[in-house]
């Protein structure tokens, strides 16, 4: 059906080397659809790719990983993927998303609630915050690895630069602050005025050095590293609640109070979608690894799934008993995880919007969640 596009073949080689998958692509087809054609292939059920003895990046077209035809890939399958949890309980948990079971548990802040928990891209480093500070955690081993301390009201959001060497903390004390994670310093103040900052989000792709914030003035703003306003995201008629980046940086999604979340060029600033048809607040916003889809939650109870290119609803994940307070996809975007007020983790197939695991065990409402990429 695109005649114009050059055809490659791919040859994928399961670790086990008596088995292998011939697979024929097009050539800016993005990996994550390779990757689901080498899993179907070769009946995986998650994987991930080695080209040249490097991981190949979900978000890359095949022509971005250096493939040409008859390449060849070598396939991992993935067992366990790690899903942290953090829980109004003052609980942060570590589940295998696929086997359902919980892997680890974490305790660490003086108060009764953790907001938020994030891996780093690796997933060396997991992040926390709660009421007067940030936590950043070596995975390996469980041991505090530096705590963040400056914040004057509820630290609600953190995250971490590709590098895994600086974090991004967002405060209703109505800042945002970037750290230096060797001497663990504040390095520059992002002011929000009057009104308080929800969330926080590192420039994924790194070369721009930006980050972006969302505010209760019902905007996002763009930062450089710097401090400098690089541009202002205008458009919702309540809350910002969250801002986050598709994987190649380009774009951005935003969930708002209004009902609504929408999606924006980050060059321009200019609005390029809006999605509309949850019924209450759009808790949270994320694209998937090739940015074909995005996935809300939202305070109506459940989580939906969207084609980025029309605007499409394509699937309402439903089921929880309280309000969906994330939504997120898993880094090969087969499943997504929600978190609610019910106090349970869901993990759904993306493709049927089925059910997959229930992930019970906190006993207050699950805030935020981050999965390892694999």
């Amino acid at each position: 059906d695109a005649p114009d596009r050059e055809l490659l073949h791919i040859v994928g080689k399961l670790t086990d080397p008596e088995i292998s998958a011939e697979v024929f692509v097009y050539s800016y087809d993005s990996m994550l659809s390779l990757r689901r054609a080498i899993c179907k292939a070769l009946k995986v059920p998650h994987c991930s790719l080695m080209f040249k003895g490097y991981e190949t990046q979900m978000h890359q077209t095949l022509q971005e990983a250096g493939l040409e035809n008859h390449s060849e890939v070598q396939v991992v399958p993935v067992s366990e993927v790690a899903l942290a949890s953090a829980s109004a309980d003052g609980m942060v948990f570590i589940w295998d998303a696929i086997g359902g079971k919980c892997l680890e548990t974490l305790r660490g802040h003086n108060s009764s609630a953790v907001h938020c928990c994030s891996f780093s891209t690796t997933g060396r480093l997991l992040g926390t915050t709660s009421v007067d500070c940030a936590k950043v955690w070596e995975t390996s081993t469980g041991q505090c690895h530096c705590t963040l301390e400056g914040h004057k009201d509820w630290v609600v959001s953190i995250g971490f630069d590709a590098g895994e060497n600086l974090a991004i903390t967002a405060s209703l004390d109505c800042s945002a602050r970037l750290w230096d994670l060797v001497s663990a310093r504040c390095v520059q103040v992002f002011p929000g005025g009057v009104s308080p900052i929800f969330w926080a989000s590192f420039d994924p792709d790194g070369d721009q050095m930006e980050v972006a914030t969302a505010s209760a003035d019902g905007t996002a703003t763009i930062w450089k590293h710097s401090g400098e306003v690089q541009q202002v995201l205008q458009g919702h008629e309540d809350n910002v609640l969250m801002v986050t980046y598709s994987a190649n940086s380009k774009r951005l999604l935003t969930a708002s109070q209004d009902r609504t979340a929408r999606m924006w060029e980050a060059l321009s600033g200019m609005c390029l979608r809006e999605f509309r048809g949850h019924t209450d607040t759009v808790q949270s916003a994320f694209f998937s690894g090739d940015g074909r889809l995005c996935v809300t939650g939202s305070m109506d109870r459940t989580a939906r799934i969207w084609e980025t290119k029309t605007g499409d609803c394509l699937r309402t994940l439903s089921g929880h008993a309280g309000s969906v307070l994330f939504a997120l996809f898993s880094a090969d975007a087969g499943f997504v995880a929600t978190a609610a007020r019910d106090g349970c983790v869901r993990t759904y197939d993306s493709k049927t919007g089925r059910l997959q695991r229930l992930l019970e065990g906190h006993h207050a409402k699950v805030n935020t969640l981050s999965f390892v990429s694999f």
